[in-house]
């Protein structure tokens, strides 16, 4: 049984069709891409996976139950984390206080810890060498007292992803991570995100348009055109494809 299964999944914002029939299957541990132009679809898949939007149609199953049409915050709780196309941070805390952020609606701890003041107190030095290890773990040790909003934009990207890690989740999905990284920090982050998955024992789903960071990290590529499945296998079959060569890739083979 795969980790993440989506089946038939359609989806319709009044006569306009997002997504028509996707099925698609993530097995556990892997590191798979969703690309495709620009309106796509892709983004969609992962409103529906994650609660934001419901399916027209179709079925998504997580660890083999339905989740279409739960709200986030109870997918979050079964074990799936996203970060945003656009990065979504509490700019105005330090990087280690949007961890701990995280970390505590991880926690979902009860208000009596606030009548327990010893309890209280292990919580939060507890919080706070999570919160540090994670910020170690994804290169931010240095930042972990500065302001978010104030990172350079890769270094905020990084941060995002911490706070998605700080969720615990199995499944993890990526929107556009590369966007805005110059070349060398796009291939920290390839690395980064190759040992992320051993490290925490995650799946990963990312949107990505450049097509070189796909295809030098993900074992599996699913190609979505005008809402609708036109590829899938591995990067270099994807690659080689017609309809994605005519529909995405384009000659030159797609973006660097």
């Amino acid at each position: 049984m795969a980790l993440l299964e989506i089946e038939n999944l359609t989806v319709r914002f009044g006569g306009l069709t997002s997504i028509s029939k996707l099925d698609l299957a993530v097995e556990s541990g892997a590191i798979v891409a969703l690309i495709g132009p620009n309106g796509a679809g892709k983004t969609t898949a992962f409103n529906v996976v994650t609660g934001v939007y419901e399916p027209t149609e179709g079925s998504v199953r997580f660890e083999g139950r339905q989740i279409g049409g739960r709200p986030p915050h109870a997918i979050s709780q079964l074990g799936i984390a996203r970060t945003f196309q656009n990065v979504r941070l509490f700019r105005g805390l330090t990087a280690i206080e949007n961890v701990r952020a995280a970390l505590a609606a991880a926690r979902r701890s009860g208000s009596a810890d606030v009548l327990r003041p010893p309890r209280w107190r292990r919580r939060e030095a507890e919080l706070n060498e999570q919160a540090r290890s994670l910020l170690e773990r994804l290169g931010l040790a240095r930042e972990a007292d500065a302001a978010a909003g104030g990172l350079p934009y890769g270094e905020q990207r990084l941060l995002e992803i911490a706070r998605a890690i700080a969720t615990r989740p199995r499944l993890l999905l990526l929107d556009e991570p590369a966007a805005g990284m110059n070349p060398s920090e796009k291939q920290a982050l390839r690395e980064l995100v190759a040992r992320l998955r051993e490290e925490f024992g995650l799946s990963i789903v990312l949107i990505e348009h450049d097509v070189r960071f796909v295809m030098d990290l993900c074992e599996r590529v699913t190609v979505l055109d005008h809402g609708e499945k036109i590829a899938e296998g591995p990067p270099d079959t994807v690659r080689r494809d017609p309809r994605v060569i005519e529909a995405y890739l384009g000659t030159g083979g797609g973006a660097a």
